[in-house]
């Protein structure tokens, strides 16, 4: 059978080549692959005094929408949901002018992580609900 390759399922948490910089660099050369549209790099490893860095901020090509990108290799776990969190949080509220969208890149989402952020989607969600229509809040 020529032309078929049988793919095989590769960690990147355990490669010697591909890892976190790696990926930053293949989403940073076509951010398109995340599925979320036309969206340029605005910074990486960003810099939150007393939180971390921020592993990408990517921006709609229009302006309007901020994504916080928090990478993580491996299964997710506690830490990096609760760190997507927090620089979504402190970036939106530095600039409160963009819509700003958490987004967690991780090899392995458990069941009990995807339960997690599936609640506080809807949470979030309600809570937009309840806000003025002024005060954009996308989730």
């Amino acid at each position: 059978m020529s032309g078929y390759t049988k793919l095989k399922i590769v960690s990147l948490k355990s490669h010697p080549n591909y890892n976190e910089v790696w990926l930053q660099n293949l989403i940073a050369s076509d951010p398109e692959i995340l599925g979320l549209g036309s969206l340029v790099v605005k910074d990486r490893e960003r810099t939150h005094r007393g939180r971390g860095r921020l592993d990408m901020l990517l921006q709609d090509e229009d302006s309007v929408g901020r994504y916080e990108i928090e990478i993580q290799l491996g299964a997710s776990d506690e830490s990096h949901i609760i760190r997507t969190i927090e620089y979504w949080d402190h970036e939106r509220k530095l600039y409160p002018q963009y819509e700003h969208t958490a987004v967690l890149i991780a090899e392995d989402i458990t069941s009990r992580f995807l339960n997690v952020v599936s609640l506080l989607t809807d949470t979030f969600r309600s809570w937009r609900s309840s806000l003025p229509p002024w005060r954009p809040l996308k989730v």
